[in-house]
């Protein structure tokens, strides 16, 4: 199967679902990471492909997020992947998108709301409005924290049919992790 891991930072795919694309590629799975540049891929992750995207992580520039939906389309079509993970916002919104569009399934994965969605702003009603049309999309979407998931079945973000509360978290190899 061919897998694409969909993430803002190629750093904190390694970091914090390394374990989970290791998983998937012992186990005889094509993984492709896509994400920006802005890390090396270890050794362990060698046998992945990564591609890197342009994405503006923080910006609300319309006319770059349309650009960065328009590389992950492209990007989608031409590796044509039968299952892809999304990660953080723009992923998960333009992402779920373009996989929709493709008719490749999918899952979002929301870690955290972060600024955009505790500040009462336009930036936020836009964030939940495209928040609220890109979830239609996932066949699941993983939340870490019930506060999340509360707030995304308030919001009318998501059906919560399709929320999967990971009450034990995600995966993270705590032993990297030394607190």
């Amino acid at each position: 199967m061919k897998i694409i891991f969909s993430d803002n930072s190629l750093r904190e795919l390694i970091n914090f679902r390394g374990d989970v694309i290791v998983h998937y590629i012992e186990a005889n799975h094509e993984v492709i990471l896509v994400s920006d540049n802005n890390s090396q891929l270890p050794p362990q992750l060698s046998k992945a492909k990564f591609i890197p995207i342009n994405i503006n992580r923080g910006g609300m520039n319309p006319f770059k997020d349309i650009c960065y939906f328009f590389s992950l389309l492209n990007i989608y079509l031409k590796e044509k992947p039968q299952y892809i993970f999304h990660y953080t916002i723009k992923p998960n919104i333009y992402g779920s998108i373009a996989a929709a569009i493709l008719k490749i399934p999918s899952t979002s994965m929301i870690a955290g709301l972060g600024y955009v969605f505790t500040h009462k702003n336009i930036g936020s009603k836009i964030a939940i409005f495209l928040y609220r049309f890109a979830m239609k999309f996932p066949e699941k979407i993983f939340v870490l924290n019930k506060y999340n998931r509360d707030f995304i079945i308030e919001k009318k973000i998501a059906n919560k049919d399709k929320i999967i509360f990971l009450k034990g978290g995600e995966g993270i190899n705590l032993h990297k992790f030394k607190i």
